[in-house]
């Protein structure tokens, strides 16, 4: 089966003329932590005119993908604490040095919501390896999707449970310890919870 998605996706045009021509700098990953979202980083990005606003935990690799109304701080720090909402407020987040991420309302948010704001070098953004990793995987799913007429956010729901490897499994089952129900034929087994016993230990924002 995996020879002949790979066969498939080498034969599809859309994959095709989404593909990087051009060898770019290597990114620079940070370490990756031991509990999901834990370290999570986020970032803006423009694709077909409109602007965007990405978070994506480094444990697990899954990210969320938000239209922004505008560029403020305050429409950012919305997006952000909803997620954080869902999810939990991470230890560290980071981020580029945009106005967005430098305003008194950004540091403000980092103190009343109690995590630690780290930004990458303002000279070397490839720095921040992660999110331009996945603003990169973001606007190349959003691309194809257009060019292919399908649903966007399906097509997010699907990558999510596409496994890494054998050993780390899903960005779905490494955030949530489960797999999560789509439009693709699923074991029931992997739909329940299996929390790791490493994610019993204590809150990593508790100082």
């Amino acid at each position: 089966m995996n020879k002949d998605i790979a066969e498939e996706l080498m034969s599809c045009s859309v994959c095709n003329s989404t593909r990087p021509h051009q060898q770019k700098e290597p990114l620079q990953p940070h370490p990756v932590p031991a509990l999901p979202w834990s370290t999570v980083a986020t970032d803006m990005f423009e694709w077909h005119g409109q602007q965007y606003h990405l978070l994506v935990d480094s444990y697990s690799g899954w990210y969320e993908i938000d239209l922004l109304p505008n560029t403020t701080s305050a429409a950012v720090i919305t997006k952000l604490k909803r997620h954080f909402s869902v999810h939990g407020t991470p230890h560290t987040l980071i981020s580029d040095n945009a106005r967005q991420y430098t305003s008194q309302r950004f540091k403000d948010f980092a103190e009343q919501w109690d995590f630690t704001h780290v930004t990458s070098s303002p000279v070397y953004p490839q720095s921040n390896g992660l999110t331009e990793r996945a603003v990169r995987s973001a606007k190349l799913l959003m691309e194809k999707s257009h060019r292919d007429g399908t649903d966007v956010y399906l097509n997010l729901l699907n990558i999510r449970n596409i496994p890494r490897d054998q050993a780390l499994g899903s960005p779905a089952e490494r955030l949530m310890s489960r797999q999560t129900c789509s439009t693709l034929p699923v074991s029931t087994r992997l739909l329940e919870p299996a929390p790791e016993e490493h994610t019993a230990g204590q809150c990593p924002t508790q100082k």
